[in-house]
């Protein structure tokens, strides 16, 4: 059935068409093999089951013949002697066209009466008083035999006796073909049927297929909602399948909406600002005040610059977790990493980074990646609160990794001002800022917590004693098998 293609290349589209194997096509191929090699078969056992039918039936002509051929065999003066009656002829005369031979001869004086050379020996064990049958060529076409021996059961009479009759195959052949024609027209009339009932059966069985096609087509592009109409079994996995393709580019979308969104929010303030000061500085006559305005603006180009950087790692993070399989992995290799990468500019900001852990490998199903940014926010908003700190004590960020009952738990541990009761219940939001004289972008903590969902861990934000605040993020371990 033709379907509408695509306007976009509708010519390389026409064509990747036609060079598409058919379902349907494959379906009917398949269905008239296999009915072809049934009714070949079927034709085969016709055949062979009319040739026995054949057989059967005339095989009891010759036995009757045979048989009033035996009754009729007597012995006079020593000598073997056989009236043949008119009607054993009579019934073989049934098959017209056919003609027959017979033989007589005994063991003590040879033979009797019939066709001299008719010499046929079965080549079946030979059994006294057992009518045999079976086919032999005699002047060149092949004859049925019915052949019997058996003892003499006169009282001066000794050895035995052989009658052999013999009919040629004409009439069976005749009977034969009969039954087989009228079986094959019955064979090749009822295949036939069954081919146009499979072209018609394939387009019915087809139909759910066409029906959510149908259903596709007539969507507006950006309706993304589930599949809701009833389908058969055999295609019900497919409309869950598309239906989860649906949701999880519906998915996609929304991140791609939300990353354009954050772009969109955080460029838009700093180039404003910048703009400003580029403006002012323009203004200013002194070269001092104008000194101060370019370092204002030098400042504001690295915190775009920043800005830039974290949107673009967000949006590779996002793009990761979409497209990227998690696997095995050690989670101390990503978290120790972190560390390595904040602890110079920790300390050039007077906050000393410490990595304290109680076990050598901890694995779980995760993306290293994802989970080395996630710490890295988390280290840098820890580092940035704790700098808050106006006591003379030194500032100290503690990353702590534990072993718990199937779960490894990670905590991230600062000395600093601490968070609220109120801002905890919202800082996981997007771009919500509890502070705003602290620098940051309000999208952090978020990402942690679309990474620690994605790796099905549990973020929770407590106080660190005596003040502070630490993040715990409880990681599933995996668990072995006994065979690993």
């Amino acid at each position: 059935m033709w379907r509408k293609l695509p306007q976009h290349n509708a010519s390389e589209s026409l064509a990747e068409y036609r060079r598409s194997p058919s379902l349907r096509g494959r379906f009917v191929a398949v269905g008239i093999v296999t009915i072809t090699f049934i009714a070949v078969l079927a034709m085969k056992l016709v055949f062979d089951y009319s040739q026995r039918l054949a057989d059967i039936s005339y095989d009891r002509l010759l036995r009757s013949a045979l048989l009033q051929m035996d009754e009729n065999l007597g012995q006079e003066a020593g000598e073997i002697t056989i009236d043949i009656p008119w009607s054993a002829f009579a019934t073989l005369a049934q098959a017209s066209d056919d003609r027959v031979f017979y033989k007589v001869e005994s063991s003590s004086q040879g033979f009797v009466t019939g066709y001299f050379d008719l010499d046929a020996t079965p080549s079946l064990p030979v059994e006294q008083g057992v009518i045999q049958f079976f086919d032999r060529q005699y002047s060149g076409e092949t004859l049925r035999f019915a052949w019997l021996e058996r003892y003499l059961t006169e009282p001066d009479a000794s050895g035995t006796v052989r009658i052999v009759l013999a009919h040629t195959r004409l009439s069976r052949e005749e009977m034969a073909g009969s039954v087989t024609q009228r079986a094959v027209e019955l064979i090749l009339l009822v295949s036939l049927v069954s081919i146009v009932l499979l072209l018609i059966g394939s387009h019915l069985i087809l139909r759910p297929l066409h029906r959510i096609e149908q259903v596709l087509e007539e969507r507006t592009p950006g309706d993304l909602t589930p599949l809701t109409l009833k389908t058969p079994r055999e295609t019900y996995h497919l409309k869950v399948v598309i239906n989860d393709f649906m949701k999880r580019l519906q998915t996609n979308l929304e991140e791609l909406e939300n990353y354009t969104g954050n772009a969109a929010h955080q460029l838009r303030t700093p180039i404003a600002s910048l703009k400003a000061l580029a403006e002012n500085a323009r203004d200013i006559g002194k070269p001092e005040e104008q000194r101060q305005a370019l370092e204002k603006i030098i400042a504001q180009c690295e915190a775009l610059s920043d800005t830039v950087s974290f949107l673009l790692n967000q949006a590779v993070i996002s793009h990761r977790l979409q497209s990227k399989a998690m696997g095995l992995i050690d989670l101390i290799q990503p978290i120790q990493e972190s560390c390595r990468a904040q602890a110079l500019t920790a300390y050039r900001k007077g906050v000393i980074l410490s990595f304290d852990v109680e076990v050598e490998e901890a694995i779980v199903v995760g993306d290293t990646i994802a989970i080395e940014q996630m710490m890295q926010n988390l280290i840098e908003n820890a580092v940035r609160y704790s700098m808050l700190d106006t006591s003379e004590q030194s500032k100290e960020v503690t990353v702590r990794v534990t072993p718990l009952p199937q779960v490894y738990r990670v905590e991230v541990i600062d000395h600093g001002v601490g968070i609220s009761d109120a801002d905890k219940q919202r800082v996981f939001e997007r771009f919500y800022r509890g502070r705003y004289d602290i620098a940051g972008s309000g999208v952090g903590l978020s990402l942690v917590k679309d990474i620690a969902k994605h790796h099905n861990a549990d973020v929770v934000l407590l106080d660190t004693d005596p003040h502070g605040t630490t993040v715990v993020v409880d990681f599933p371990a995996y668990q072995f098998s006994g065979d690993q």
